[in-house]
């Protein structure tokens, strides 16, 4: 398995759905031992100041990114910008285009929660008054704190899920678009836990051809939460397509102690680490 270094590219702070300011969440990757960290926040980069403030003089090497959400076949998609200028910009638009589509469909749900006969400008206020970008993860927080869920999976299961009565499609950018926000930030897009998307093997594979054809280079192959097999396939994926891999927990809170900063993220030795071109 390949990584000397304890190196993790996905993780999330509280400027987007994640619960640790970026200066703890650094701090929390340098006292785990995580030599290389990527904060990946989803569709903004506003972060990322802060993280590398607080990185430096602690050898750790932040690497600048995102998490964009994209839209391939009607399926959402996240992809990962890795080593992006964060002042390009065109990707500052984009992502300022992005927050506002957020926004708009935050205020779409709580409508349809209204409807449900439940608070929801309440609701939106609560999420407004959260740090970060509003996001479903926020919704369901401000369920969960108003009583009106006992936990935030069950806001999930009830009202936000796809196809449940207050979901609403965030209307998200097409997946080439995306991928050439990232290349034009002078960054390399990595396309995120790839066996999470609910997908046939065939359809998994187009999403790959479609991600390569539009310039992605990296591939996810180890992800937080995903098993043995996930990460096999994932990493026949990559050999398949020609693509590098990426490793990252996608974390976000520390409670949850079973996908810690840099867990177990060892890349099968059948693929290329994306980071071997940065010299790491």
């Amino acid at each position: 398995m390949t990584c000397a270094l304890s190196i993790d590219l996905h993780t999330h702070s509280n400027h987007s759905d994640g619960t640790l300011t970026p200066a703890a969440l650094v701090q929390r990757a340098v006292a785990a031992g995580v030599q290389v960290l990527a904060l990946t926040d989803h569709d903004t980069v506003s972060g990322l100041q802060e993280a590398r403030h607080e990185s430096l003089g602690t050898g750790l090497d932040l690497v600048p990114g995102v998490e964009i959400s994209a839209l391939w076949r009607a399926q959402s998609i996240h992809i990962l910008g890795l080593w992006i200028d964060p002042a390009a910009p065109e990707l500052r638009r984009q992502l300022a285009a992005q927050e506002e589509r957020r926004r708009q469909r935050m205020r779409k749900m709580c409508a349809r929660l209204t409807h449900l006969a439940l608070p929801g400008d309440e609701l939106l206020a609560a999420v407004e008054a959260m740090p970060g970008l509003p996001t479903r993860t926020h919704l369901a927080a401000a369920l969960c704190a108003g009583g009106h869920v006992r936990e935030p999976q069950e806001a999930f299961r009830r009202y936000l899920r796809k196809g449940k009565p207050a979901h609403v499609a965030a209307g998200w950018p097409p997946l080439d678009e995306v991928v050439g926000w990232i290349g034009a930030a002078g960054g390399i897009a990595s396309l995120a836990h790839p066996a999470r998307y609910a997908l046939s093997a065939g359809a998994r594979r187009q999403l790959l051809a479609d991600f390569v054809a539009a310039g992605g280079r990296a591939l996810e192959v180890v992800s937080g939460g995903g098993g043995a097999s996930h990460v096999d396939a994932s990493a026949m994926l990559a050999v398949r397509f020609g693509l590098v891999g990426s490793v990252g927990s996608d974390f976000h809170d520390p409670r949850q102690i079973w996908n810690p900063l840099g867990r177990s993220l060892k890349l099968p030795d059948c693929v290329v680490p994306v980071w071997r071109a940065f010299g790491l």
